[in-house]
């Protein structure tokens, strides 16, 4: 694929129109390059990932009822990954055509990196007669952008006798409708999961709370101060700060502040060219090894294999 500079600009181009479209599920594939436009490259890559990120972190949004469109990438290959089926949806993501993608081996529309994972992979998987597995892969559209996404691989005996199929799927979800900025008009009793006497937010507390919630995202390479000086510094205590957070992002805030470092930690693995030790520093963590024992007990492997 090319890589020169033109190209680059309209892959930019490309990415903030879907952005304006309301589809943070892509992404831009970094260079080793080091100018402006790959800096350019990695800061939007970050944002587009915060924005996603934010839609599970809206505190007025009722999860049963929060909209969703749900988009699925699907393909259904032989034993040798040649394209037999796919889906509308799955053509739209990739901006082709279907006559453009089936007869095509899959590994077409992957990255270097994930064409070597898939051939890795599938030689050990094809051995048995039925195979389940979740894998991440990186697709790449007719516009240059990338999909990257934990996907289901199975592969099982097609009933009419032709031999093995290749199955593999994802959902990618985007919002449906803009949620609600403005604050309740009336409090918010938190209670649910929560024994202890029940605490009443008002629309001050709740916008304190936010604030807590956009300071941690802004300074995950800092240590959290004690929550007693912490909710002191917000002009509240301790006990509302804890538990109003809990009720509003469903966590507590040192979970919170952990989770947030993690996946800052994904997006620079796979969108820059930063070494391990470089993002463990800059996202809080004390030492390599200890990034690495938690990145792990996150996301099921090393930092290492990810990037790898």
């Amino acid at each position: 694929m090319p890589n020169n500079d033109d190209f680059r600009v309209k892959r930019i181009q490309r990415m903030l129109l879907e952005m304006a479209r309301g589809n943070f599920f892509y992404s831009l594939e970094p260079t080793h390059k080091n100018d402006n436009v790959a800096s350019l490259v990695v800061m939007l890559n970050m944002v587009n990932e915060e924005i996603r990120a934010s839609f599970i972190h809206q505190g007025f949004a009722n999860a049963h009822n929060t909209p969703q469109c749900i988009i699925q990438l699907s393909f259904l290959m032989d034993t040798y990954g040649t394209i037999e089926m796919v889906t509308n949806s799955t053509c739209s993501l990739l901006s082709t055509l279907p006559k453009e993608i089936i007869g095509k081996p899959i590994t077409d529309f992957m990255t270097e990196g994930s064409q070597k994972v898939w051939a890795k992979k599938m030689v050990k998987h094809l051995k048995r007669e039925r195979s389940e597995t979740v894998q991440f892969l990186e697709f790449i559209t007719k516009d240059g952008l990338l999909l990257g996404k934990d996907c289901h691989i199975s592969v099982f005996r097609s009933l009419d006798g032709s031999g093995q199929k290749i199955l593999l799927d994802t959902v990618f979800f985007s919002k449906g409708e803009p949620f609600g900025t403005e604050l309740p008009k009336k409090t918010l009793k938190v209670t649910k999961g929560i024994k202890e006497p029940k605490v009443t937010l008002t629309p001050e507390d709740i916008e304190m709370i936010r604030d807590v919630h956009d300071m941690i995202i802004n300074n995950l390479d800092k240590n959290l101060p004690l929550l007693k000086d912490l909710a002191l510094q917000m002009g509240t205590n301790e006990y509302k700060l804890k538990y109003g957070f809990k009720q509003l992002y469903g966590t507590t805030i040192f979970r919170f502040l952990t989770h947030e470092r993690l996946r800052k930690t994904k997006t620079l693995i796979q969108h820059s060219n930063l070494s391990l030790k470089e993002i463990a520093h800059l996202t809080g963590f004390k030492s390599a090894a200890h990034f690495s024992r938690a990145f792990r007990d996150k996301y099921g492997k090393s930092p290492s294999d990810l990037r790898g």
